[in-house]
C-alpha cells in the first residue's frame, strides 16, 4: 500500500523503472500520480469500512465478480453463485473439477511493474462482454486480487461502463477495497484509456463532418 502522504522524493523514486521500462510523457506521469492519490485518499474510508473477502466482490450485480485464487478454486462457491465463466491471471493453473465446470481464460502474466499486461485487453474485454450478452457470470481472479485482476476489470469498466479511468477505478475500489494495479499497469491503463477515447473522438469528427 502507498503511504498516506507521498513526497516528491519518494514519488521520483517510485516511477524509476517505469521509465526505463515504458518511458511515459510528464502528461502520463501526472495522471498516474493523481491515481495514486485518489487511491490514498480512500484508505481511511477503507479502514473504517472493512470488506468481508470470504467471497468475490461483486462488480457489477449479477454478472462480473472479482476475486482471488481461493474464489476460483472454490467448487461450491463458485456453484453458489452461479459462475460460468472464469477469467485466471496468475502461474496458478486451475484444479481439473474446476477446469470441467467452468470455461476458463487463462493468462500466466506476472504482478511486475515489467510486464505487459495490456496485450491482453482486447481478448479480455471481449470474453467479459460476451459472458454479458449471454447473462453468464464471470470471475476474474489473480493471486490476491488486487493487482492484476484489477487491471482486467479495469480494462473492461473504462471501454463498456465509465468516460475514464479515474471514474472507474473509484468504482471499482469503492466495491472491492483492496484493488491496486501496481504502477505499471496503471500506466498501460492510461494508454488504453487515451486510445479508446481518442477513437471515439474521430467516431465523433467523422460524424458530425457527415451532418
Amino acid at each position: 500500500m502507498f503511504d498516506s502522504e507521498m513526497n516528491d522524493s519518494d514519488w521520483n523514486m517510485m516511477v524509476i523503472p517505469l521509465k526505463f521500462t515504458w518511458r511515459p510523457t510528464e502528461t502520463e506521469l501526472i495522471y498516474l500520480k493523481e491515481l495514486v492519490n485518489l487511491r490514498m485518499n480512500q484508505q481511511e474510508l477503507i479502514s473504517i469500512k472493512q470488506q468481508d473477502y470470504t467471497s468475490p466482490s461483486m462488480i457489477i450485480d449479477d454478472f462480473l465478480y472479482h476475486g482471488d485464487i481461493k474464489h476460483a478454486m472454490n467448487k461450491t462457491l463458485l456453484e453458489e453463485l452461479g459462475i460460468q465463466h472464469i477469467i485466471n491471471v496468475s502461474d496458478c493453473k486451475l484444479d481439473q473439477d474446476i477446469l470441467d465446470r467452468c470455461h476458463v481464460l487463462w493468462m500466466n502474466v506476472e504482478d511486475d511493474t515489467y510486464a505487459d499486461i495490456a496485450e491482453y485487453f482486447k481478448m479480455t474485454n471481449e470474453f467479459l462482454q460476451s459472458c454479458k450478452t449471454k447473462g453468464e457470470k464471470v470471475l476474474v481472479h489473480c493471486q490476491m486480487g488486487v493487482s492484476r485482476s484489477s487491471s482486467i476489470v479495469l480494462a473492461y469498466l473504462i471501454k463498456y461502463h465509465h468516460d475514464s479511468l479515474d471514474k472507474a477505478y473509484n468504482y471499482l475500489i469503492e466495491r472491492r477495497h483492496c484493488a491496486e494495479p501496481n504502477l505499471g499497469f496503471l500506466l498501460q491503463l492510461i494508454r488504453t484509456n487515451q486510445s479508446i477515447f481518442r477513437v471515439i473522438d474521430m467516431i465523433h469528427s467523422i460524424i458530425n463532418q457527415n451532418i
